[in-house]
């Protein structure tokens, strides 16, 4: 099978882990006779290309996995590569942006001008494709002078005068935005390791460059935002392409919850909010579970979000299983995820994974030479083939010296939740409860709190469980249990 195959044949499975081998064979013969001739062009599909193939909304989800899956190559590929010694490197080293940014603009904002504008075109209209990391010049001219000296001799620069150069990169990124994204800093660590690799990039000591060079850096980067912004006043908006401001945020509360106790809508009262969640606990006793796929559902959650978190703060703590009874469409891995990204304005499965594109590969070949660390060593010699996530885990778990089962359990792949219960004593704690001897591909989970199994996957992979898992402690109020404390913790940031 081509690299190709492979390529599309993981993210039909990531999108839709369900579907038969022979309609993702027939997925895969129709694009390639459609023309698609790299994982780039997968961009140009469109949903008649695969109409028949698939239902309505599975061609949707796919087509979306398409469109996500080449903006991360799009943005791998926005920088091409000027070696550091290169004759033409001018006062701002950047010099090596792709023409169509160079083109654009040359200098960063000046203190007058809106951290948030964009440049504008000849037509003055600003390129809707264009955002701030991408013209995101580094100011080279207020670095130290050893760091000048190091990308001149293509050495590595000392980690004192490394860390004065994340300071002024940072004070230069927060002139754009005081709290960036982490992908946002990902494509300017990018940028700098593209063009000086020799004194920032990650590289073995054979000068093999280690998942994309630019993860210390980035780490680095964000680091230092989060200790500018430690004092968890800072009021974020989310701004437009082309400015507009979207919904303001609160103050910053426990563990980084944006919204830890908001005021109800406008609109609403606590009763209004009342009845509403009566109405969703009439349908979940007429259609179980399978109610919380309901538009209607869906928007109900959403508008007592408030209510949701009156009950889960309320003192005394309430029991989980009594909240279960209350918000029964809250323990599912759409109400998981839904709660968590109103909590804290992150949508935790898709940052898990950008995480693990970024850091996974390295953190595995950082283990792989610890030689004299005989549980690491263990983890190893099973074989690193398969999910990367769940590897990335056990290493780590290793590392610590902390046990698996503080963090996850393994049941039969046919177990039910009630099997689990009775076979099992689960802890007060949260534990992934894997259905399965080993996670490769697919891997159906379930999250069991306070000694009972309060939600069961609907997406298949470890990654969606991990996600999940996160999820819970942060919507809950949980402390990380001191058995896989240190992984959670590290895994976190």
């Amino acid at each position: 099978m081509s690299s190709l195959e492979e390529n599309i044949k993981r993210i039909i499975l990531k999108t839709l882990p369900s579907l038969s081998v022979e309609t993702q064979l027939q997925v895969v013969s129709t694009l390639q006779t459609s023309g698609v001739d790299s994982v780039a062009d997968l961009k140009y599909v469109q949903q008649e290309d695969i109409k028949g193939l698939l239902p309505v909304i599975q061609q949707r989800k796919l087509l979306e996995a398409f469109r996500l899956e080449t903006e991360i190559i799009t943005l791998d590929l926005q920088v091409t590569h000027t070696d550091s010694s290169d004759s033409s490197a001018s006062t701002h080293p950047n010099s090596s942006l792709s023409s169509t940014s160079s083109s654009v603009i040359s200098n960063p904002p000046s203190a007058s001008s809106s951290p948030h504008s964009l440049p504008k075109q000849a037509s003055g209209v600003p390129p809707q494709d264009i955002t701030w990391p991408d013209i995101f010049v580094v100011p080279w001219d207020k670095m130290p002078q050893e760091i000048l000296s190091a990308i001149t001799n293509g050495q590595r620069p000392s980690s004192k005068w490394r860390r004065q150069m994340i300071r002024v990169v940072v004070d230069e990124i927060r002139k754009y935005n005081p709290n960036p994204t982490r992908s946002q800093c990902r494509t300017i660590c990018h940028k700098i390791v593209t063009q000086y690799p020799k004194s920032f990039a990650d590289m073995t000591k054979k000068g093999v460059l280690i998942a994309g060079g630019f993860t210390s850096l980035l780490q680095q980067v964000k680091t230092r935002i989060e200790n500018i912004n430690r004092g968890g006043l800072y009021r974020q908006r989310s701004v437009g392409c082309c400015g507009e401001t979207g919904p303001q945020r609160g103050p910053v509360d426990t563990y980084g919850c944006t919204r830890f106790q908001p005021e109800p809508p406008k609109e609403e009262t606590t009763d209004t909010l009342e009845e509403k969640r009566y109405r969703m606990e009439n349908i979940y006793q007429q259609e179980g579970l399978n109610g919380g796929q309901r538009a209607e559902v869906i928007n109900l959650m959403e508008t007592t979000y408030s209510l949701q978190r009156t009950h889960i703060n309320a003192m005394p703590a309430p029991s989980i299983e009594d909240l279960k009874s209350k918000w029964p469409y809250l323990f599912t891995q759409r109400g998981i995820y839904a709660h968590f990204e109103l909590l804290t304005d992150v949508k935790v499965p898709q940052v898990l994974e950008l995480s693990i594109q970024e850091c996974g590969r390295a953190i595995v070949e950082y283990f792989r030479t610890q030689l004299n660390h005989h549980a690491v060593q263990a983890v190893v010699s099973q074989g690193l083939e398969g999910d990367l996530t769940f590897h990335v885990v056990q290493l780590l778990l290793a590392h610590f010296g902390e046990s698996p089962e503080g963090l996850m359990i393994h049941a039969d792949v046919s177990s039910t939740s009630a099997d689990i219960e009775r076979k099992f004593t689960l802890p007060a704690s949260p534990r992934l409860i894997l259905l399965g001897n080993q996670p490769m591909t697919n891997c159906h989970w379930m999250i069991s709190i306070e000694g009972h199994v309060v939600c069961e996957s609907t997406q298949p992979t470890f990654a969606s469980g991990l996600a999940a898992l996160f999820a819970v402690f942060y919507i809950f109020n949980l402390q990380y249990q001191d058995e896989a404390s240190k992984t959670l913790e590290f895994i976190q940031r």
